[in-house]
C-alpha cells in the first residue's frame, strides 16, 4: 500500500514538471522597435521523464555603425523592427532524460524578437524675423517635425471575409490596382533569394498566417535549425506588410535528439474578428489611393503618386499606436519610417512595382527605406526623410526620391540580410535629373534659383530649390548665398522680386541646405 502511494506522488511530481515545461511569456520591451535584448532562460526540472525543455537565447546582434556625418535630418531615440536569429540550444541548456526515452519535441520558452527600424522626418525651414535684410539658418542638423506637424488624410478598399467558423481567411478584393495594367506582385523581392528549404519554411509561416492558425506543422525531413527558422520568420516580418497582425514574437517545437524543427507557434497581436475589422480598413483606405493610379501613367510617375501621397497625408508620429505597420498609415494617418516604408512597399505591390523594405541605419540611428525598380533600374527612396512642416506651410522633400547608392554610403549603413540587396547605380530618375535642377556651376545656381522664383510665384508653392553636381560647388553655393560677406540669397530675392506674380518678402531670408543630397533650398514668404 505504501509502495503505490509514493507511486502516485512520483508520477503526479513528474507529471507537474512536464505541465511547469510548457510556454512563458518574458516581459517584452513596450516598443518593439529596438534590437532585441538578450532572452531569458528557463531551467527545466531534470526529472527523469519525457520533458519539452528547449530553451533559447537570443545574441546580441553585432551592428556596423558608420560615423557621423552632418546631415539635415534628426533621429528618434527609439528604432523600429530589425534583424535578429535565435540560434538552436547548446549542451548546456538540455534536460537530463533517460536513456530509455524515445526523442521528444518541445517549445522554446522565449521567443525572439524582431525589429522594424525609424528615422524622424526633416524640419528643413529655419524662420528668420529681422529689421535689416539678413540670412539665417539653423545648422544642418534640424529639427523632427511635432506629432501634429502635417496629418491630413486620404485614402484604397478590400474585402474581408471568413471561411468557415473554424478557419478565419482574408481574402483582399479583385478590383484592387485595377486601373494599372500590371499583375500584383505576390511576393517580395527578398522571397525569390531564398534557398529551397528557406522558402519551405516561408510558405508554412504564410500559409498559417493568412488564415489566422497558430500552429506551422514543419517537416522534419527538411532538417530545419531554429536560427534558420528565425531567419526566416524575420523576412517576413519585414517584408510581408500585409501581415501586419504578427506578433515580434515567435515559438518552436525541436526534438531533443536531432535538435530539428517538428512545429511552430505564431502569435498574433489581436483577437481573429479584430484583424478582419483592420483588414478591410485597410484595404478600404488603400483602394482610393490605387483608384488615383491611370493606365497612361509611367512607372516613374506611380512611384512619385504614392511617394507624395505618403509624405503628404501621413503624419510623422512615434507615439501612434500604429505607427510601424500600413494600419497606422492607412487608418490612422501616423506613421514613423517603418510605417512609411511598409506602405509604400504595399501600394506599389498592388500595381507591380517592385520594391524592397531596407533595413539600416542612418548616421548611427535605426532606420528603414526602400528599394525600388523602374524601368529596369533599381533605386533608394526615402518616404520618411519626404514629410516636412514649416511655419509657411507643408510641402514634399525630394533629397532622397529615387537616388543611387553612393549618395548614401557617407550615412547609411545596411544591416546584414539573409538574401543580398541589388545594387542602385542610376540616377535616371532622380526629381532634381527629370526636372533639370541639376546645377554644375554657381552661374547654374544662381539662374536657377532666379527662374524658379519667377514660376513658383504663379503658384501656391512656396519652395526654391537647386541641386549642386558636386560637393565643391554646393560648398561654394553655400558660401556665397549665406554667409555674411557675400549675402547673394538676398541678392537673388531682390533681383527675382519685380518679376514675381506674387510679392514675397525680401527682408530675412528663410533656407535650408543638406550636404549629403547637396540640395539647397530657399522659402518664398508672401506678402498678403
Amino acid at each position: 500500500m505504501k509502495k503505490n502511494k509514493w507511486s502516485v506522488l512520483i508520477s503526479a511530481a513528474i507529471l507537474s514538471a512536464v505541465i511547469l515545461c510548457g510556454c512563458r511569456d518574458e516581459n517584452v520591451p513596450d516598443w518593439e522597435d529596438t534590437l532585441p535584448s538578450t532572452a531569458s532562460e528557463t531551467t527545466v526540472p531534470t526529472v527523469v521523464c519525457e520533458t519539452e525543455e528547449t530553451t533559447t537565447t537570443t545574441p546580441e546582434p553585432t551592428i556596423i555603425t558608420t560615423e557621423k556625418t552632418k546631415r539635415t535630418a534628426a533621429t528618434e531615440s527609439t528604432p523600429e523592427l530589425a534583424t535578429t536569429t535565435a540560434p538552436p540550444p547548446t549542451e548546456a541548456e538540455e534536460t537530463t532524460q533517460s536513456t530509455t526515452q524515445t526523442p521528444q519535441t518541445s517549445l522554446s520558452t522565449e521567443p525572439t524578437i524582431p525589429t522594424d527600424i525609424p528615422n524622424v522626418p526633416i524640419k528643413e525651414y529655419t524662420s528668420s524675423t529681422a529689421a535689416e535684410p539678413t540670412v539665417t539658418s539653423e545648422s544642418d542638423e534640424e529639427t523632427a517635425p511635432s506629432s501634429e506637424s502635417s496629418a491630413k488624410s486620404n485614402e484604397s478598399t478590400g474585402v474581408v471575409e471568413a471561411a468557415d467558423s473554424t478557419e478565419m481567411t482574408i481574402t483582399e478584393i479583385d478590383t484592387i490596382g485595377s486601373t494599372y495594367s500590371k499583375d500584383e506582385i505576390q511576393r517580395p523581392y527578398s522571397y525569390n533569394q531564398l534557398s529551397e528549404k528557406q522558402m519551405y519554411i516561408y510558405d508554412a509561416v504564410i500559409t498559417a498566417a493568412e488564415r489566422l492558425k497558430t500552429d506551422v506543422p514543419l517537416s522534419t525531413i527538411m532538417g530545419i535549425t531554429a536560427e534558420e527558422y528565425c531567419e526566416v520568420y524575420q523576412q517576413i516580418y519585414n517584408d510581408e506588410h500585409a501581415l501586419f497582425y504578427i506578433d515580434t514574437k515567435m515559438q518552436y517545437a525541436m526534438n531533443n535528439s536531432t535538435k530539428k524543427l517538428a512545429s511552430a507557434v505564431i502569435y498574433y497581436k489581436y483577437s481573429d474578428e479584430r484583424i478582419l475589422e483592420m483588414q478591410k480598413a485597410i484595404e478600404t483606405e488603400a483602394k482610393r489611393v490605387l483608384d488615383g493610379v491611370t493606365p497612361q501613367m509611367t512607372e516613374y510617375e506611380v512611384v512619385k503618386y504614392f511617394h507624395d501621397y505618403l509624405a503628404s497625408n501621413v503624419v510623422y508620429d512615434e507615439t501612434a499606436e500604429n505607427c510601424r505597420d500600413i494600419y497606422g498609415v492607412f487608418v490612422d494617418k501616423k506613421a514613423i519610417c517603418g510605417g512609411y516604408s511598409k506602405a509604400f512597399s504595399y501600394l506599389c505591390d498592388k500595381v507591380g512595382i517592385e520594391t524592397i523594405t531596407v533595413t539600416g541605419d542612418a548616421d548611427g540611428e535605426a532606420h528603414m527605406w526602400n528599394m525600388v525598380k523602374i524601368d529596369g533600374q533599381w533605386y533608394n527612396i526615402d518616404i520618411t526623410y519626404a514629410v516636412t512642416d514649416s511655419e509657411l506651410g507643408s510641402y514634399v522633400r525630394y533629397d532622397y526620391f529615387c537616388v543611387p547608392d553612393s549618395m548614401l554610403t557617407e550615412s547609411r549603413t545596411i544591416y546584414e540580410q539573409i538574401y543580398t540587396y541589388p545594387k542602385a547605380i542610376s540616377e535616371d530618375c532622380g526629381y532634381f535629373v527629370k526636372n533639370g535642377l541639376i546645377a554644375d556651376s554657381w552661374e547654374d545656381v544662381r539662374a536657377m534659383l532666379i527662374n524658379q522664383i519667377a514660376e513658383v510665384s504663379k503658384t501656391d508653392d512656396f519652395v526654391i530649390q537647386v541641386k549642386c553636381s558636386s560637393r565643391e560647388l554646393y560648398d561654394e553655393a553655400v558660401n556665397k548665398l549665406f554667409s555674411v560677406t557675400e549675402k547673394q540669397a538676398i541678392k537673388i530675392f531682390e533681383e527675382a522680386l519685380p518679376s514675381a506674380a506674387k510679392k514675397y518678402d525680401c527682408a530675412a531670408i528663410n533656407y535650408s541646405q543638406d550636404k549629403t543630397s547637396m540640395v539647397i533650398k530657399l522659402f518664398l514668404d508672401y506678402i498678403e
